[in-house]
């Protein structure tokens, strides 16, 4: 008969055991990629930004994505100048490290040299890019459990003062009251799209012979409304609507999942040499 006690001892040795033959396969799979990812640096830095650019798509392909990968990846397509490729990238990379610094300066700068200017968004817009909607959500969800316990003790938690719960369930409330509009606004920009072709026509019907009411600008966002065919109704930053091509834009989400631990070079646009080691971001 086996004790319970040798029965947990069991259950941890196994355990042991698994992690030990995992470890070496899931290490094994890493070094490619850091290898592919090295090679993309120095192809970006050699002035190879094709070359970069297949490099860290191939990453993508086969391990999925990172902060640190779209990061050099919208680098690379900037110096490239595939405008559009770039500010999607940086979006997308934006949304894995809604707080790093050096992402978002890449983007202004890649739409300040382009001239994309954007209208002044209001202050809440700005307030909710702090950070990404899972994480939102997750503030919304902590705080709503410590509001109900915190009102549940006041009930069944004898001795409770009354001004502790009370101040508990009023800056919980707070929290909510900023978290849940924040987390409804990040998902409601979650399919927004960036035009990735020069000068897209904006089309008044879903047909490739429709006529055209306009061109929208190669790294543009555009809020796709609806889909017919190969053609996606669109409403641009500036309210205008209009068809466009699946072809010409690109969606920022449909991210893969994400990539072994990289290290980006941390590059500007147009920029002749990688950064050093200070400049490196960690995912």
């Amino acid at each position: 008969m086996i004790r319970p006690g040798n029965t947990l001892c069991y259950k941890v040795f196994l355990l042991i055991i698994t992690v030990l033959a995992v470890w070496p396969t899931l290490a094994g799979a890493a070094a490619p990629a850091r290898q592919l990812f090295q090679q993309g640096n120095e192809a970006y830095s050699r002035g190879e930004y094709q070359a970069a650019i297949g490099d860290y798509l191939g990453i993508a392909r086969q391990y999925g994505v990172s902060a640190s990968l779209l990061y050099n990846l919208a680098n690379s397509y900037a110096a490239d100048g595939r405008t559009g490729k770039a500010v999607v990238n940086a979006l997308r990379a934006l949304r894995l490290d809604p707080g790093n610094e050096d992402i978002r300066a890449t983007l202004e700068q890649v739409r300040k040299d382009k001239g994309l200017y954007r209208q002044s968004r209001p202050l809440y817009e700005r307030f909710a890019d702090l950070l990404a909607p899972k994480q939102w959500t997750l503030m919304a969800a902590v705080a709503l459990f410590l509001f109900s316990l915190a009102y549940l003790a006041t009930f069944f938690v004898d001795n409770t003062p009354r001004v502790v719960g009370r101040g508990v369930m009023f800056c919980c409330l707070g929290v909510l009251l900023v978290s849940v509009p924040a987390a409804v606004f990040q998902y409601r920009t979650w399919n927004d799209a960036v035009v990735t072709a020069a000068d897209a026509r904006l089309l008044i019907s879903p047909f490739a012979s429709a006529g055209s009411s306009g061109t929208i600008r190669e790294g543009r966002l555009v809020r796709p409304v609806k889909s017919h065919g190969n053609f996606l109704l669109v409403t641009d930053e500036n309210g205008r609507s209009g068809w466009l091509s699946k072809a010409d834009l690109e969606l920022i989400s449909g991210q893969p999942s994400p990539a072994p631990h990289l290290h980006a070079v941390g590059p500007r646009p147009h920029r002749e040499t990688i950064a050093n080691g200070s400049d490196y971001v960690n995912l």
